[in-house]
């Protein structure tokens, strides 16, 4: 290090002086990839539903990933659903893609393995599909949500241009990775909520009827199972139209009561 001639004035001698007189960069410090994949599991943690999971997410990877566009599919047994898009255009295409029952997406679902599509204009894997696809070449990303060892999705991400991906490029599998983690456990807090208020809602219905009939909570269950069974109507629906109308629903035409039911 240089330091100024000694007719300038007393010289710095300790690290504390040295920091202090150094010029500051105006420029903000940049942003490490690890931090911002930090900061993105604290935001998916933080979104108060799947729905806003998935579009924080999506938000995200065509940020980091510098594509024009993203989607995401999830598979519930064996339906398969556009979840969620960045923009109406890619929704609509993953639609058709759906409609048409072949594609990246898919087969990324069904193997649990990335599928890179270079240039859309030079398919040929998926004829249906790709006479879905605009002329004009594009690049497609599906890769695979897996979490717990089970594939339950698909992120893809599209550049407007070809070959706008690598498909050696770590950085979009971490990324999904990430993602898939975050989507899993929100669809399954969601699912917990979902049975907590089923079982509330089936609670107060067997409380209605308990009271309506002077009968015990088992016969009150027993009630609403079989107005479920005869009307072919799940018991959380039951139970929510009594909680609305304060009346069971129509049963069909082989549904039989006598006095000793309690409800007619």
């Amino acid at each position: 290090m240089t330091f100024p001639a000694a007719d300038q004035g007393p010289q710095p001698t300790g690290p504390t002086q040295l920091n202090s007189t150094a010029p500051r960069d105006p420029r903000p410090a940049p942003i490490l990839e690890e931090d911002r994949l930090e900061n993105l599991v604290v935001e998916l943690h933080e979104a108060p539903d799947v729905q806003q999971t998935m579009d924080r997410f999506l938000a995200f990877a065509v940020d980091f990933l510098a594509c024009d566009h993203a989607t995401i599919a999830l598979r519930h047994r064996a339906r398969i659903t556009a979840a969620a898009a960045t923009d109406d255009a890619s929704h609509a295409a993953l639609l058709a893609q759906l409609q048409c029952g072949e594609g990246p997406c898919l087969t990324a679902i069904s193997t649990g393995l990335s599928v890179l599509v270079p240039d859309t204009a030079r398919e040929t894997r998926w004829p249906l599909w790709v006479r879905q696809v605009a002329a004009r070449g594009r690049s497609i990303f599906a890769i695979p949500l897996t979490a717990s060892s089970s594939t339950f999705g698909a992120l893809t991400l599209i550049g407007d241009q070809p070959h706008s991906f690598d498909a050696e490029d770590a950085r979009a599998p971490r990324v999904a990775t990430y993602g898939a983690v975050a989507i899993a456990s929100a669809r399954q807090h969601d699912s917990l909520l979902e049975a907590v208020e089923t079982g509330q809602r089936i609670g107060q219905a067997i409380g209605i009827l308990r009271e309506r009939y002077s009968i015990d909570d088992g016969r009150a269950f027993e009630i609403l199972k079989r107005y479920s069974q005869d009307s072919n109507n799940k018991l959380r629906n039951v139970a929510q139209h009594l909680l609305d109308t304060g009346q069971l629903p129509t049963a069909g035409r082989n549904c039989r009561h006598n006095s000793t039911d309690g409800a007619s």
